[in-house]
Parts: C-alpha cells; sequence; structure tokens
C-alpha cells in the first residue's frame, strides 16, 4: 500500500510541474496581450491629451519694431557663447599655425 502510494505521489510530480508550467505559459501570454493593450491605450490617451493641449494653447505672436534705425552694441566675450569642450581644447587653425611658424623663421633668419 505504501508503495502504491509513494509510486502515485511519484507519478503525480511530473503532471503536477507540466501543468504548473503549461498554466505558466498562459499566464505570460495573458500577461504580454494585457501589457500591449495597456500600452496602446497609454499611448492613445497620450495622442489625445497632446491634441487637445495644442488646440487649447493658441500662441499669438507679436512683434516688436523700432522705427529710429539706431543700434545697440553689446561687448561680449568670445567664450561667452562657446561650450565649455570648446573653451578647454581650443586650438588655432592650420593655417594661423603655420603663418606663426613662417614668421618664426623669418624672424629667425634675420
Amino acid at each position: 500500500m505504501k508503495k502504491q502510494l509513494l509510486v502515485t505521489v511519484i507519478a503525480m510530480i511530473p503532471a503536477m510541474s507540466f501543468a504548473k508550467i503549461s498554466d505558466f505559459n498562459a499566464l505570460i501570454s495573458e500577461n504580454v496581450k494585457a501589457q500591449n493593450e495597456l500600452h496602446s491605450t497609454v499611448k492613445h490617451n497620450l495622442d489625445d491629451a497632446r491634441d487637445a493641449v495644442a488646440a487649447a494653447q493658441v500662441r499669438e505672436r507679436i512683434v516688436v519694431v523700432e522705427n529710429s534705425g539706431v543700434t545697440y552694441n553689446a561687448p561680449t566675450k568670445k567664450d561667452l557663447l562657446a561650450f565649455k569642450k570648446e573653451k578647454r581644447s581650443h586650438r588655432a587653425s592650420e593655417g594661423k599655425q603655420f603663418e606663426r611658424l613662417a614668421s618664426e623663421i623669418n624672424s629667425a633668419d634675420y
């Protein structure tokens, strides 16, 4: 009797694990379907919200024109509009480097 019960339990373990695996695969496929539906719903809602905001915000353009023709010149640094990388690794152009080299050679000759 004990042997029959033990054999039955041992035989049912693989069957139960196979049933769990098939249920697990079904659970994964249902989860994937739900994620796809959620993704499409969120994307649709986002597009609707963007359209609603774009329709609600009508911008007016204002153009300011000065008739006097006066120009205002403000002194600025060249580094003010440069990127940080440009400031760190600034090199003179090749043409300027050759001109400097030529002027150094000419000054050394005389």
